[in-house]
Parts: C-alpha cells; structure tokens; sequence
C-alpha cells in the first residue's frame, strides 16, 4: 500500500465519524435548544425546530446509522446528490418554520441557510464529477469540499448553539439592505 492509499482510507475512516460526531452535535443542539427554550413560556422556539430539522436530515444518511442498518447507498457515487437534495429540502422547511423570524433577532438562521447552500453547492459538483463525468482521480475540489463542508457544519453547530453573529454577516446584511434602501430614495 503506498502512502496516497494510506492517507485516502484514513481520510475515509475519520471522515465516517467525524460525519457522526456532527450528527450527534446536532442532536446536542437540539436538546440544548429545547431544553433552553422550553424552560421560558412563550420563549420563540425557532432554533429549537432548525436545529431538529437539520438533525433529522443528517440522521438519515449519517453513515454510521447506514452501516447499522445494512444500508447500501453511501457506498455509491450518487449519494452526493441524496445529500444535495436533503439539504436543499431540510433548507426548504427552516425557511418554512422561521418565515416570521428576522436574522437580525437569529442570526443562525443566515447561518443555517449559508451552510446549507455551501454544503448542496458543493455535493452538486461532486455528484457532477464523479458520477457525471466519472472522473475518479482526486483533485482539488474533492479536498475544497472536505474541508468545507466540515467547517460549514462546525459553523451551522456554533451558530445554533450560541445564536451570536460572531462572523458578522448578519450586521454585513443589514448594512447592505440599509445602504440599498438610503440610495433607492435619493434615486427616486
């Protein structure tokens, strides 16, 4: 075995649980929401529902519950556009669930909604690759999407977690939307 093979399956093998611990954070979040928000009446309990939005849909292609229950799909190429249309569906319901809440008053909601159009971005383009085209030999993409896929997990975590705009894009948005809306007046 040469050392490209050596660092591919240890990439697989870490990546199979670091997949599960993100799945298992998720589901600490939700509790940690719940939790948190349940203990105050009429507490508005958006991230409590996003965060078990986001939790379900991970649970179901986590990859050690797959292999669990003898599930074969991951094995396949085509699991990048499972993964693209499960979050794009799982996106689909936080904007259902949090249509009257502001990104002002949550901002893991531009979080949750960046991280998730990140991450079906990037499955996308894989599915294209390796199921598409067939390609099969690495490059660049494959590890743009490694890492980014995981630091937009850990960021959709920390975000629903804390609730704090600790990147600044929230503040960045409403910035634009404020400037936009100045220059339309003195336009009109």
């Amino acid at each position: 075995m040469n050392i490209s093979n050596l660092i591919i399956t240890i990439q697989q093998t870490l990546g199979t649980y670091l997949a599960t611990l993100i799945m298992w954070g998720f589901l600490m979040t939700f509790l940690f929401n719940m939790v948190s928000r349940s203990s105050i009446v009429n507490k508005d309990k958006t991230l409590m529902w996003i965060s078990l939005a986001i939790f379900l849909s991970y649970l179901l292609t986590d990859p050690l519950v797959s292999m669990a229950f003898e599930i074969e799909s991951l094995r396949y190429a085509s699991i990048f556009i499972i993964w693209c249309i499960l979050d794009l569906t799982c996106l689909g319901i936080i904007l259902l669930i949090s249509r009257n809440s502001s990104i002002e008053k949550f901002p893991a909601k531009l979080y949750v909604i960046i991280g998730l159009l990140t991450n079906s971005s990037l499955f996308f383009c894989l599915y294209l690759d390796v199921s598409v085209y067939g390609n099969e030999e690495r490059w660049w993409l494959w590890d743009l999407y490694t890492v980014t896929v995981n630091v937009m997990d850990l960021t959709m975590l920390g975000a629903l977690l804390t609730n704090k705009d600790f990147f600044k894009l929230a503040a960045f948005l409403k910035f634009l939307k404020t400037k936009y809306s100045i220059q339309r007046e003195l336009n009109a």
